[in-house]
């Protein structure tokens, strides 16, 4: 019982929602230096430079078990259909058992054509700071973070939708 009880603490800490994040810029951009990222296949691919043309990209770190991160997984793909040119959304998942575990979740929710990698042993997570779900970093075309919610954000509601046209 002690051990349920346990777990459900540190689940519900690992997993953030609150209904009134808001996207908030650092007043210094954060140099995120080299990242790579791991395919679900175990491929390593330098995903900015493949893309380099973009403005912004959102690195989405998210679980199968989180359901802030459930809930912004859609919007975060209408967002990146309606500034195509401009953003690139990239969902990082911290699943441990990826290769099981996701290949159903993208199947249960109908998930097409995802900037999708994992991050299973948590190194990028350290690397980036990321300690709860889901946790959203905005990276400038300098590969500067230049903001971090922690937690769920509204990423179609007016307000956030300005201050990103403000950064593009």
């Amino acid at each position: 019982m002690r051990l349920f009880f346990f777990l459900i603490i540190i689940i519900s800490n690992l997993s953030h929602s609150y209904e009134n994040n808001q996207l908030l810029l650092h007043n210094q951009p954060k140099k995120i230096g080299c990242i790579e990222f791991k395919t679900l296949e175990g491929n390593t691919v330098n995903f900015f430079q493949k893309n380099s043309d973009k403005k912004l990209y959102l690195l989405n770190f998210w679980a199968t078990w989180c359901p802030p991160c459930i809930k912004e997984i859609p919007e975060l793909i209408k967002l990146e259909q309606k500034y195509k040119k401009e953003i690139v959304v990239v969902f990082i998942s911290v699943d441990s058992n990826p290769s099981k575990v996701i290949p159903k979740f993208i199947k249960k929710h109908k998930l097409n054509n995802l900037n999708l990698f994992i991050d299973n042993k948590l190194t990028l997570s350290q690397k980036l700071g990321v300690k709860r779900m889901p946790t959203t970093l905005l990276i400038n075309d300098k590969l500067q973070e230049i903001s971090k919610i922690e937690g769920y954000i509204d990423w179609l509601n007016e307000d956030v939708l300005i201050e990103l046209n403000e950064l593009l």
